[in-house]
């Protein structure tokens, strides 16, 4: 396995970037299996569990994780360690001498560097756990596209927002609207709108590697993205339009749709939530006005 070496800040900022927005348990641990960087869900569970979970402490303890396993998981934690897989994973009920814990456990290869190896991710499996899940993804997933909706967006915002200032950092946020959804569902059906933002949104997410999505107000994709050069953002947005615009064969017909985007940037447009989203609407309705296919705020 190849590892590159990194200067410690820049590890530590991949590693934080690996834990943000997981809602799992999750933690980075070194190869000597020192828990690195581990994000909120991780230590409320390892300060919960403690007694049964020892090995969420301060170190992964890797030995005594070890210990947990059968002949045949033994073989497989081996083969990552030895670099001939890149992850493993463990249904830690399975196993004789975990006091019943319903718990899966998953460890990733890294390529960063000997104190940032591996990534853990913890998933309680419990009945009370799977039922919380269920209802937070009720409340903050869009059902139609698997994106975030409009409370997920909110959430996310906020907290990008507050970790922008501290760090001085500027990101932008792209809303991508469907504009002749009306004529869409008149003439086709709900069904068939229903479809052509399905495909919408996963040619964003094929465009847009790098940002988070969340689909709002049922024909507006939202984008952030951690950039402000309005060069490199204008490239972007011209490229992916013209992808998005591509027909879309649905139930034997192709339904070429119209979009419209606009633009706006923290915190030269805003420096709250609300204001960002209101003015990246701004900038669509300016954009669509002026016969444009999309446009920044101001």
């Amino acid at each position: 396995m190849r590892v590159t070496e990194r200067e410690s800040d820049e590890g530590l900022h991949i590693a934080r970037a690996l834990l943000e927005g997981n809602v799992e348990a999750c933690a980075i641990v070194s190869s000597e299996g020192r828990i690195i960087v581990a994000n909120s869900t991780w230590e409320r569970l390892a300060s919960a569990r403690c007694d049964e979970l020892s090995f969420l402490s301060e170190e992964f303890g890797m030995k005594q994780f070890s210990g947990m396993l059968d002949g045949v998981s033994m073989l497989k934690l081996e083969e990552l360690l030895s670099g001939k897989t890149e992850y493993v994973s463990f249904d830690l009920n399975d196993f004789e001498n975990t006091k019943g814990l319903s718990f899966t456990i998953v460890i990733y290869s890294l390529e960063i560097s000997e104190r940032f190896r591996y990534f853990v991710s913890l998933r309680d499996n419990s009945e009370s756990t799977v039922l919380r899940n269920a209802l937070r993804d009720m409340i903050y997933i869009d059902s139609l596209s698997g994106f975030g909706n409009e409370r997920s967006l909110a959430r996310f915002l906020s907290r990008k927002i507050s970790s922008s200032k501290e760090d001085g950092a500027c990101f932008s946020i792209v809303c991508t609207m469907l504009s002749d959804s009306k004529e869409i569902a008149a003439m086709f059906g709900k069904r068939i709108l229903d479809t052509v933002l399905q495909k919408l949104g996963k040619r964003i997410t094929f465009q847009i590697k790098e940002g988070k999505s969340f689909r709002i107000m049922d024909d507006v994709f939202v984008t952030v993205l951690d950039c402000s050069d309005r060069s490199f953002i204008s490239r972007t947005i011209s490229a992916i339009t013209s992808d998005l615009e591509k027909p879309i064969a649905v139930s034997d017909t192709d339904i070429s749709p119209s979009i419209v985007s606009g633009i706006c940037q923290f915190p030269i447009d805003g420096e709250r939530s609300e204001s960002l989203l209101s003015n990246c609407l701004t900038a669509i309705f300016t954009a669509k006005r002026e016969g444009l296919k999309w446009g920044f705020y101001g």
